[in-house]
């Protein structure tokens, strides 16, 4: 085999994976928004998508079911780890206004792992290019503009344990972050 066939080859792979990445991001768009408007109150489910996009119920609906599908995607590309979490970063519970914070695309996560690896944040980078392509094509301006929709913190076991870094937000007493997968034992 010649180098050009060698390079031939490693293009065609990457071209391939690229392929499924955006299929697996599609994918997690899609499952997220039929989640979204399954669970919608039955008045709205018959509106247009660029209307319920500017409900922030919906919204953030649509956002947790990406979250899970992501939690899935990393779960299924990586058995290093081993629970994914969402929080948001913006949530304070002593807030007394009564106002509701605007609408925020950006996907915030935990994922504890056994060990980081530079492939892991490669897959994740590269998932979060394929998904801020897929949800541009919604009638959403939160998601047009973005250049990144996941926000993912690799966090190890040893961080959880000494509660370092973002690991300390699994032992918050006031916005603990919210498990939405976790490995069988």
């Amino acid at each position: 085999m010649t180098t050009t066939d060698i390079r031939t080859k490693t293009a065609e792979a990457r071209s391939l994976q690229a392929v499924s990445v955006q299929q697996v991001a599609d994918s997690i768009r899609d499952e997220a928004l039929t989640d979204a408007q399954d669970r919608y109150a039955v008045f709205q489910r018959g509106s247009d998508l660029g209307s319920l996009l500017r409900h922030p119920d919906f919204f953030e609906r649509l956002k947790y079911g990406l979250t899970v599908g992501v939690a899935k995607a990393l779960a299924a590309n990586d058995p290093t780890v081993l629970a994914v979490y969402t929080y948001d970063p913006s949530s304070n519970p002593d807030s007394e206004s009564g106002d509701t914070a605007p609408l925020e695309a950006t996907v915030h996560m935990l994922a504890l792992v056994s060990t980081p690896s530079a492939a892991l944040s490669a897959f994740i980078a590269s998932l979060d290019r394929a998904l801020t392509a897929s949800l541009k094509s919604l009638p959403a301006p939160l998601f047009a503009q973005r250049e990144s929709v996941l926000d993912v913190n690799l966090i190890t076991e040893k961080d959880a344990r000494l509660g370092i870094g973002y690991a300390a937000l699994l032992s918050s007493l006031f916005a603990p972050p919210i498990r939405v997968w976790a490995r069988e034992p």
